[in-house]
């Protein structure tokens, strides 16, 4: 089905490489040698382009100890990013005989990620639900990028620009020899999907000349596996905890996905995929707990100076702890089985309702179209001279650097 909007070497497997990843797990446990074990796939964010195992090592390390639980983390680039992570399932639950371990049980196993990587893990369980593959005992987005049209109302919202340290549109890339032949590729696709007879699987907002995400070509970006928030349905996954930053701009997205998950029967949009969900197989509806923290960015998680952060850490923690033993039958508790819940978290750790303006999101109908030319417009690009640095940069380059050391030693 989407085949034809996917680049060539998406198909091709003659120059295989070895997909790199490492383990996390704390001294205290060793290697696998607990029967009881609970496993963390974790894929890392950087918009589909940057970031690796080791820039993200500091987060790994703290979810095993604080989860008691071991960390496997996949390391590779586009254009195989799912097809990473589900050869890292199956790695994970059908190992090789000399991986060191023995088969895991789904059921022990807690997919996560951050940004683009939460995105991919939203990705990959509709991966496994839709190819009938065992599925895991649940999952954890921490500002999860799962609209790459940028479709949602935050993605341009200017209060970000005074907390949030994302672009308001999509990376900008300087000339290179490996960026004019990638806009050459670009250019061959996009003809390619011109010429090909096969019906129109996205809105017309995406049919432009500019390439809107590195990561895939226009006319791909509403594809579940790529934008989880464009898929007909989300019902049927395990049990997921969403994180998002109020002040970030992937807020309104990470909002509609949680209840899009929880009521999949009620928002169907985008309007181009309304229409298939009558005839999904999965309307289950997917138990969500949804998190807002007031006042911080996105994957604010990463800025370890702040308590919301070390509260986010123990509230994951509880999580994948609950939900592994939820799906082993070893809970004693029925939190996995209440209801999904939403909350705003603030900057005292204090729990919350969602507020009206939260619940607005719901009522926006131009999911999965991506935002006019005049509407990018009126939020250009700065000069250099006209930047200005804020403490929250300072912050963010500040922990960038340090993950660059740790990925380099």
């Amino acid at each position: 089905e989407y085949e034809h909007l996917i680049d060539d070497e998406w198909n091709k497997f003659d120059n295989l490489e070895e997909m790199s990843a490492e383990w996390i797990y704390t001294k205290e446990n060793g290697f696998m040698q607990k029967e009881d074990k609970r496993i963390i796939l974790y894929l890392h964010g950087g918009a589909y382009i940057m970031c690796s195992t080791g820039s993200h090592r500091v987060v790994t390390s703290k979810i095993a100890k604080g989860a008691d639980a071991h960390v496997f983390a996949p390391q590779n680039q586009f254009p195989a990013a799912l097809h990473d992570a589900l050869a890292a399932y199956l790695y994970l639950t059908n190992p090789p005989k000399d991986a060191g371990f023995s088969a895991i049980n789904p059921k022990q196993i807690v997919i996560m990620g951050d940004s683009a990587g939460g995105g991919l893990t939203i990705a990959t369980l509709l991966a496994l639900r839709d190819s009938g593959l065992p599925m895991v005992a649940g999952a954890v987005g921490w500002s999860a990028w799962v609209d790459l049209t940028h479709s949602m109302p935050s993605i341009l919202r200017k209060e970000c620009d005074k907390y949030d340290y994302l672009p308001d549109s999509t990376l900008q890339f300087l000339p290179s020899q490996a960026q004019n032949q990638y806009l050459e590729k670009s250019a061959a696709l996009s003809e390619k999907i011109k010429q090909s007879n096969k019906p129109k699987l996205w809105h017309k907002s995406l049919e432009r000349e500019i390439r809107v995400q590195q990561y895939a070509a226009n006319e791909a970006l509403s594809i579940p596996y790529i934008s989880p928030l464009c898929a007909e349905s989300l019902g049927g996954l395990p049990p997921m905890l969403l994180t998002a930053g109020d002040e970030e701009r992937l807020r309104d997205e990470i909002i509609y996905l949680a209840f899009k998950a929880s009521q999949p029967s009620k928002y169907l949009l985008p309007i181009y995929n309304a229409d298939k969900f009558e005839i999904s197989p999965f309307k289950t509806p997917t138990n969500v707990t949804l998190e807002i923290y007031e006042d911080l960015p996105h994957v604010f998680q990463i800025l370890g100076c702040h308590e919301s952060t070390s509260f986010s850490f123990q509230r994951t923690a509880e999580f994948i702890r609950e939900v592994v033993a939820s799906a082993s039958g070893k809970s004693t508790s029925n939190q996995m089985a209440n209801s999904s819940s939403y909350f705003r978290i603030n900057g005292n750790t204090q729990l919350s309702p969602l507020k009206e303006s939260d619940y607005s999101v719901l009522e926006w109908q131009n999911v999965g179209c991506a935002p006019t030319v005049e509407i990018r417009s009126k939020t250009p690009m700065k000069t250099p001279n006209e930047v200005k640095i804020r403490p929250l940069d300072l912050i963010v380059y500040i922990v960038a650097i340090f993950a660059v050391i740790g990925y380099l030693f």
